[in-house]
């Protein structure tokens, strides 16, 4: 599997800033782009896409034959986290 490597640090950046469920289970956000990883290992093989934690795993066959994987914030997190920022900035 190739995993989109600048996809995974700014995903796993964001989402460690954004999601506070993730700043409770992993210590730094290299730690949550290690479980991404490992997510992406886990389920690659069996599915297009997956998504858990606030962040959103795409997997697609590459022209090289290898099953590549890229990384995104998942629109709600990002959503939910847009609205507490204006709910913070009007008050």
């Amino acid at each position: 599997m190739k995993i989109d490597d600048y996809d995974f640090d700014m995903t796993a950046k964001a989402v460690f800033i954004m999601n506070s469920s993730a700043r409770e289970l992993y210590d730094t956000w290299e730690d949550l782009k290690s479980a991404m990883i490992g997510m992406a290992y886990q389920y690659g093989h069996s599915t297009n896409s997956f998504s858990t934690g606030g962040y959103q795993l795409t997997f697609f066959n590459g022209s090289d034959g290898d099953i590549h994987c890229r990384a995104s914030v998942q629109a709600y997190t990002a959503l939910k986290y847009a609205e507490r920022m204006q709910m913070e900035n009007a008050q």
